[in-house]
């Protein structure tokens, strides 16, 4: 079954699951690396059946990734039963479940993160643009390309060039402006919006306290995640970048054994959730 390109700002078409309990526990996953598979289906059936298990106890789920909608959705939707019960896209732009189970916009908070980072885009792409062409002439061993629809964001060939790309254009940094990075791909972006803070919105309008919160990624831009909840179970999978498992082992974070999300969320379950030892057992059967 194909599914239609939903554009940034957009409903996306389906519904999350239904509503058992009022909402108590929240996990936020990043997409790439962490929820989605290497192979077969982006997020493998496993994953839903336990989101579907653990509905009772009142958890909620969602997704916190660099993608736009449209890119996260061409491989979520086909997938997914139900969607989430969040989406937070490009670090910064936020939907979420309405009465019916529908995504909808954080219409004006999207509209003042697009307004701030266009007038960044405008202020800040001739220096980007005029260090990148002096990198490319003094590093021609670097294979990188600037993003098509985003003349902040950098695609590089593989991780291992953007660790090497990223000393070399970290100094145009400044308290109002940041690097967005997760694997090969980075963007400048307002420093007022990043993973942190788009979570913190999610968490406000669904009033859960931060300790019930479960955070997991495997790139840098899932940090400003985890710092901004120190209270949190913050997580990262075994394929997780050297840099980030070290920051987490270095603040009591956890550093899953094995890839994907599940056996993180069964050590969640066991050490936070009341009554995890069931929800335990459930968990390592999925």
């Amino acid at each position: 079954m194909s599914h239609p390109t939903v554009p940034e700002g957009s409903t996306p078409p389906g519904k999350t699951a239904p509503v058992v309990t009022a909402g108590k526990w929240l996990i936020s996953l990043d997409f790439d690396g962490t929820l989605r598979e290497e192979s077969g289906p982006a997020v493998p059936a496993a994953f839903f059946t336990l989101m579907e298990q653990l509905r009772p106890l009142g958890v909620l789920w969602g997704i916190n990734t660099g993608r736009t909608l449209p890119y996260l959705l061409s491989e979520l939707l086909p997938c997914s039963p139900f969607l989430p019960d969040f989406i937070c896209t490009c670090e910064r732009y936020i939907y979420l479940a309405d009465a019916t189970g529908s995504l909808v916009p954080a219409a004006e908070h999207n509209a003042e993160c697009e307004r701030i980072n266009l007038a960044l885009r405008h202020r800040f792409r001739p220096s980007l643009h005029a260090r990148l062409e002096q990198i490319r002439r003094e590093h021609p061993q670097l294979s990188w390309l600037i993003a098509p629809d985003d003349p902040l964001s950098v695609e590089a060939q593989d991780s291992a060039t953007m660790d090497a790309l990223i000393p070399l254009i970290s100094d145009l940094c400044s308290e109002s402006c940041t690097i967005q990075r997760a694997g090969r791909y980075m963007r400048f972006a307002d420093a007022r919006f990043h993973k942190g803070t788009a979570l913190a919105y999610v968490q406000q309008q669904l009033g859960i306290a931060e300790q019930h919160l479960f955070i997991m990624g495997d790139g840098h831009n899932d940090i400003d995640a985890f710092r901004t909840f120190p209270a949190a179970f913050c997580a990262a999978p075994a394929n997780a970048h050297p840099e980030v498992a070290a920051w987490l082992l270095q603040n009591r974070g956890h550093l899953s054994s094995s890839a994907g999300v599940i056996s993180a969320i069964n050590t969640w379950l066991c050490t936070r959730v009341q009554g995890g030892a069931s929800e335990c057992r459930n968990a390592q059967k999925a």
